[in-house]
């Protein structure tokens, strides 16, 4: 099973459960409980198989690059991983019809998204893009669980649609970092990540200076994610360090990947935050980090 393991970066599959479990508090928590857990599953499983199909398509350069990954040393046959990658996306499709229709069409389009990634757009300017989109869209579905009918996402607020382009912005900028991750980054790519990076935390830091909630308490609510905004950069702060000291490093670059993929919960506990849901629930969010962390000790997360 350690191979498994590592085909599909069993680490990060907590974050996509803190996508589907944020979907669901921001499009309104109306949905039973079975049917949260439900969506949850089918998020694992998308990640899952999504980190399992990039090992396949990458496969070439793996066994130039990485040899001793599963699929290029021989641990797991090309022809399995196939099986593995099918079974998840169907398994995943069926939970969320299950749970929810409408839920499943968004999940169809997540599928269609992961493979455009993976064998399209990967190697193009528009790969971090598209990477951005998948992960928005997996946080949509969890929104999904909630909604009798998909033109339910044309009367959201413009607050969840800043969510939604909060993490699929955050996800560009570590899918635009990790592009040279075995060889190390050039200074100019780490420049414009840095650059990225810190507008992503300042244009949140004023959304929350502003205080634009409707709440009771306002204030709490700005200081609940202000708080919750120096974490993520207390988090961040050694990777962050290493790869500003060493730009062209590939172990920094790892670190650096790896850190932002296992506070990527975080970042679905912002979103939460600032469309108005309860803090106490979006707090809880915060929880998804906890197994990662440990996970990420025996197996890889990039």
């Amino acid at each position: 099973m350690r191979h498994y393991f590592r085909l599909v970066r069993v680490p990060t599959v907590f974050s996509a459960f803190s996508n589907a479990f944020a979907g669901y508090w921001i499009g309104g928590g109306y949905a039973s409980w079975g049917a949260l857990v439900l969506g949850m599953l089918a998020s694992g499983l998308f990640l899952m198989a999504g980190m399992a199909l990039n090992d396949i398509a990458d496969l070439k350069a793996d066994r130039e690059e990485r040899p001793d990954r599963p699929l290029p040393s021989g641990a797991i046959p090309l022809s399995r991983a196939w099986l593995v990658v099918i079974g998840m996306l169907a398994l995943a499709l069926l939970l969320q019809w299950i749970a929810n229709p409408v839920a499943a069409r968004v999940g169809a389009l997540l599928v269609a998204a992961i493979f455009l990634y993976n064998f399209a757009l990967k190697g193009t300017f528009l790969g971090p893009l598209s990477m951005g989109l998948c992960r928005a869209l997996n946080l949509a579905s969890g929104m999904a669980l909630n909604f009798a009918m998909l033109s339910a996402f044309g009367a959201l607020s413009l607050r969840v649609y800043g969510a939604l382009l909060s993490l699929g912005a955050y996800v560009f900028l570590v899918t635009y970092l990790a592009r040279d991750e075995v060889q190390g980054n050039s200074l100019s790519r780490v420049r414009v990540f840095f650059f990225g990076i810190a507008a992503w935390f300042a244009v949140w830091a004023s959304f929350a200076a502003q205080a634009p909630f409707a709440a009771a308490h306002p204030w709490l609510n700005t200081l609940i994610l202000a708080l919750v905004l120096a974490l993520h950069l207390y988090l961040l702060s050694d990777a962050l360090s290493g790869l500003r000291r060493n730009p062209g490093s590939a172990p920094a670059t790892g670190k650096t990947v790896g850190a932002m993929l296992r506070t990527l919960p975080v970042v679905d506990v912002v979103g939460m935050l600032a469309v108005g849901v309860a803090w106490p629930w979006a707090l809880l969010g915060l929880a998804w980090m906890l197994p990662g962390r440990f996970l990420a000790r025996r197996f890889y997360s990039t």
